[in-house]
């Protein structure tokens, strides 16, 4: 959250920073400019601005243009702002960055530090905002510049520019007498399990007596405070006081919640901070941690394989997550965690609902401690008990249908408390009917228990809520796309195998619970009537299209790449015309169609079985495009299953997703079979090459993303990137399980996740490993 600091003094005339400007702008210092130019534009924030002419310089063929705002430009201590826009006069042939610096940071901040352009996006401004930085020195007004540049591009003509803005003046306001307190920006992001948010106060001139001032948090369920107030003495006054922020984690799925810091007005026996009006508030979100499907509950065992909490006969059991024998399967592991059935506005308290059996919640019986009645040894074998002896058979943990009492509901109710084993990742369960009481594992089975205070019962006692953190459910081959409206649209193939359907939002993890809405559904009989895959959605020349692959009804394998066009703005409404099938060079099966626009040409790049080799499921394809629905010749492979990490149950290489970054395109796909084994792989060329060659692609001889932190199968992945731009983002799917009953192309729960995509030093990818809880390091 950009934001400057803030000061709050007593009235003065509106807006005083905010003076019109025409003075001629500083000639440009850009040899390796040959064809483009920074054009910046000056215009005050507070108001409507209008343009009027500006100088022009530059090299021959070029201009600088300035528009301006009046006849002085101003940024101030207490906060004021202006907004620098800059644009190219001419497309570059390769993308540009432009650093952003103020020539002055202890009188000028600017956001962002950089911005981007592209040949398709250049003449479109990006917004700049500079903003007074204060200090408590009274030095008077000061000057400063915005200076852009040099910047960086495979475009030699547009690599080196730089450019400088108008001199933009920081007025002071550290005179004597002048009364104010001073809050800074916060930290950074307030996030749930994040670092806490720190931010300072200070007075701007020395009081004639001490200066109180009362802070508190708008919603003490997601945030708290360190000090309720604030003093500031004669002699202190001026050593800023620094307050922190600290994120309440609420193990709910409920996205980012505002967050407001909120001060009181000063109180004091000196006259002018006595009239001061209180600071403004601080304004935050709480960024959300838990996305989607719920946790896993992991015990503190060491063995060799991790143990998580399960059900197994409406008893709750300690198993590992493979254990096929008891005939548990994935969704008896996995918890929603739900605010308490007890006390829901107490944020440290949770319940605890079954994924698999919805209506049945983690219940230690209270009125039936005991619930198994004396039977044969061989009886309670059978029920599941034979591993605890009978007098340690009381307090067990079931998993009960919710009944609306206020007994049941105590019953099912626990308390999160710091782990007992001592470690900070993990957590301990009190027992809301008895708080002297505590959720422990013993002898494979889980107990509320009086605890003795041993280490092995304080481990025994501890467990790791690890979120499932997919994005959305049981949906596979995921494609998210950022469009000019502000939404991002999803499309990704339905287990059922039968239909199309797209949601969309305003962010990203707005997508989990955006309604879907089919656009499209399989025919009756004949081709495109089975089998309907990995759909995605793009925006080409003021229309969209739909590509997905589909079998026939004759013959489910006979799989083709097919087209569906909309004219209407919003793809979700409108109806949908079918293009028909994108025909290839070899009628031969044929899916994963994915397009992308480069140096002016279009581009399909999809995944089909290669005639001219043998044992090959599917190579990798691209070609250049007529239109929307039909390919030019040739069609070139670009790259065929060859190493053993593409080999593993079937050669294949599919799933193409392109990225176009510092100066290369890159290609990531996905390999092998649809389990544990599936992976991505990653193919580079130079933004300058001939993208229809295949000596122009390389492909890296490791997969760059495989199986990892309890995530299984992470593949046929897409990109996407944050609102803003300034983070890329990795969509993909993955298991929570490695075992798989059947073919794992009919097993529905490869599921929707995203993470930050990284970059190595040398501009390459980096995608690191799939994490758990991704989500969270994409902020909204």
């Amino acid at each position: 959250m950009d934001r400057a600091p803030l000061i709050m003094r007593a009235p003065r005339s509106p807006h005083p920073e905010c003076i019109s400007l025409s003075a001629p702008r500083p000639a440009i210092t850009a040899a390796a400019c040959a064809f483009a130019a920074l054009l910046v534009a000056v215009g005050c924030s507070d108001g409507p601005s209008t343009d009027a002419p500006g100088a022009s310089t530059g090299s021959p063929g070029n201009s600088l243009r300035i528009t301006t705002a009046g006849t002085a430009l101003r940024t101030s201590e207490a906060g004021g702002r202006v907004t620098v826009s800059v644009a190219l006069d001419a497309a570059p042939s390769g993308p540009i960055t432009v650093p952003v610096s103020s020539s002055d940071a202890t009188e000028g901040s600017v956001s962002p530090t950089t911005v981007s352009f592209t040949a398709q996006d250049w003449s479109v401004p990006r917004e700049i905002t500079v903003t007074g930085v204060d200090d408590a020195e009274s030095d008077g007004d000061q000057v400063f510049r915005v200076r852009l540049g040099p910047s960086v591009s495979v475009d030699p003509a547009s690599d080196g520019l730089v450019a400088e803005s108008a001199d933009i003046t920081n007025t002071d306001d550290d005179g004597p007498g002048t009364a104010a307190i001073v809050v800074s920006d916060p930290s950074g992001p307030l996030a749930e399990r994040g670092a806490p948010v720190t931010f300072t106060v200070r007075l701007a001139s020395q009081p004639s007596a001490p200066v109180t001032i009362a802070l508190g948090v708008s919603d003490t369920t997601e945030a708290s405070l360190s000090h309720a107030d604030l003093t500031f003495t004669e002699a202190s006054w001026s050593t800023a006081q620094t307050v922190t922020l600290s994120s309440v984690d609420d193990w709910q799925a409920d996205g980012a919640q505002p967050v407001r810091v909120a001060f009181g007005s000063p109180a004091s026996e000196d006259p002018e901070y006595a009239a001061l009006a209180a600071p403004a508030d601080l304004e935050l979100s709480n960024l959300d941690d838990d996305v989607g499907g719920g946790y896993q509950l992991r015990t503190a065992h060491t063995g060799d394989a991790p143990l998580y909490v399960a059900h197994s006969y409406y008893h709750a059991m300690i198993t590992n997550l493979d254990d096929r024998a008891n005939n548990q399967l994935p969704a008896d592991f996995q918890w929603r965690v739900v605010p308490a059935l007890a006390n829901p506005d107490d944020p440290t308290l949770v319940s605890f609902e079954s994924v698999g059996f919805a209506g049945r919640y983690l219940h230690v019986d209270s009125a039936s401690s005991t619930r198994y009645p004396p039977q044969s040894e061989a009886s309670n074998r059978a029920d599941g008990l034979w591993q605890t002896p009978p007098d340690e058979r009381s307090h067990l943990l079931w998993i009960d249908v919710f009944t609306d009492t206020a007994e049941f509901r105590r019953d099912a109710t626990f308390r999160i408390v710091p782990a007992l084993n001592g470690d900070p990742t993990m957590v301990s369960l009190q027992w809301y009917s008895d708080a002297t009481r505590y959720l422990r594992h013993l002898n494979y089975q889980i107990h509320a228990h009086v605890l003795d205070g041993t280490a092995v019962e304080r481990s025994e006692a501890s467990f790791a809520l690890e979120p499932l953190g997919y994005l959305i459910s049981q949906r596979a081959d995921p494609h998210i796309k950022r469009h000019t409206d502000g939404y991002y649209y999803f499309t990704a193939s339905v287990p059922t195998y039968d239909r199309i359907e797209i949601r969309r939002a305003t962010t990203i993890r707005g997508l989990a619970d955006a309604t879907p809405k089919v656009v499209w559904t399989k025919h009756a009989t004949g081709p495109m009537a089975a089998h309907i895959w990995a759909p995605e959605l793009h925006f080409i020349d003021g229309k969209w299209y739909i590509y997905f692959a589909a079998g026939s009804s004759t013959d489910i394998w006979a799989i083709r790449m097919y087209a569906l066009e909309s004219s209407s703005a919003n793809p979700m409404d409108g109806a949908w015309a079918e293009r028909g099938q994108i025909v290839t060079d070899s009628d031969t099966f044929a899916l994963d169609a994915t397009t992308f626009e480069h140096d002016g040409k279009r581009y399909l790049v999809w995944a089909q079985e290669d005639p001219s080799v043998a044992g090959d499921n599917s190579s990798l394809f691209i070609a250049a495009m007529v239109n929307p629905w039909t390919l030019a010749r040739p069609n070139v492979r670009i790259a065929r299953p060859e190493h053993a990490w593409e080999t593993a149950g079937f050669a294949v290489n599919e799933g193409a997703a392109v990225l176009e970054r510092n100066g290369r395109v890159f290609i990531s796909y996905s390999a092998s079979a649809t389990d544990a084994r599936y992976c991505l792989g990653l193919l580079t060329a130079s933004a300058t090459d001939d993208l229809l060659s295949a000596s122009s692609w390389t492909k890296n001889k490791n997969p760059v993303f495989v199986s990892a932190n309890g995530l299984y199968g992470p593949g046929h992945n897409s990109f996407t990137t944050s609102a803003d731009g300034s983070i890329d983002v990795l969509v993909y799917h993955a298991r929570n399980y490695e075992k798989i009953t059947g073919d794992p192309l009919y097993d529905p729960n490869r599921h929707t996740r995203v993470q930050r995509l990284g970059w190595n030093a040398d501009g390459t990818p980096s995608f690191g490993a799939p994490l758990l809880n991704g989500a969270s390091t994409i902020g909204d």
